[in-house]
């Protein structure tokens, strides 16, 4: 009698499951589509209002930053921009058209930060390290790892030589694949949750020595620019900047990438 019973209320809630799914979909898909259209018609803060909908109901994508980080530029918000581009590219990585974009809007901050010269193999980890996102570096790790498993478990059944050599260089290859990409994946999440940066949105803000109103003035940054964030007191953040400048401000002048 249980089972009887237990069936149609797991084939039930399955059912309202997908279906609110299928729903929320829907209308991620509709407002994505209205955004597109209030853009085109340059609509440009209307699409914003649209796009931000999405993201208030949870959902994000790096196509849906890129579009909000277009709506920005064509409004001259520099700083939101930049930060809706930096924002894609955690999703797209070497996407040509974010890239682009994103160094044209970077063209028109004010301030001019030189980064520290750095050692040539220092610079090819961090590309190699970047060229997928996290959530590609997990699918490729996952792929290889189930890839080694059933090349190594045909090298233990097949009797024939020959295939066997080649099943245990192909093994080994994929042995190599998953280590790495499973080290990439794991370095880029603990980078992330140690180095966080964000963008300045307010035009010009005064950096302070201390997190306190009456603290002295250092130096004033203007919207766009991409800081370190190093420490935090209650609405206080401490930034630093690549030429190891830093200071304090009030944490609602930036966006977190």
């Amino acid at each position: 009698m249980k089972n009887t019973f237990s069936t149609p209320l797991l084939i039930l809630i399955l059912i309202s499951f997908f279906s609110s799914v299928s729903f929320a979909q829907s209308g991620v898909d509709y407002f994505f589509d209205l955004g597109n259209q209030s853009y085109r018609k340059g609509n440009y803060t209307e699409a914003i209002e649209h796009y931000q909908k999405i993201l208030d109901a949870g959902y994000e994508s790096g196509r849906l930053y890129y579009n909000l980080g277009n709506c920005y530029y064509k409004l001259n918000r520099i700083g939101y921009a930049i930060l809706f581009y930096e924002k894609s590219r955690k999703f797209l990585p070497n996407d040509p058209e974010v890239d682009f974009n994103l160094e044209l809007a970077r063209l028109k901050v004010i301030d001019r930060l030189e980064m520290p010269p750095r050692f040539f193999l220092f610079e090819w980890w961090d590309t190699l390290k970047h060229f997928y996102s996290i959530s590609q570096l997990t699918y490729i790790a996952i792929i290889a790892y189930i890839l080694t498993a059933i090349v190594f478990i045909l090298f233990l059944f097949v009797k024939i030589d020959r295939i066997r050599q080649f099943l245990f260089s192909l093994s080994l290859i994929f042995l190599v694949l998953t280590l790495l990409s499973g080290y990439i994946l794991f370095a880029n999440i603990h980078e992330e949750k140690i180095n966080q940066y964000a963008i300045l949105l307010s035009p010009n803000v005064t950096v302070l020595s201390a997190p306190d109103e009456n603290s002295t003035d250092v130096f004033i940054l203007h919207e766009g620019v991409k800081v370190k964030l190093a420490d935090q007191r209650e609405n206080w953040l401490k930034i630093m900047l690549p030429d190891g400048k830093s200071g304090w401000i009030k944490k609602d002048h930036i966006g977190i990438i």
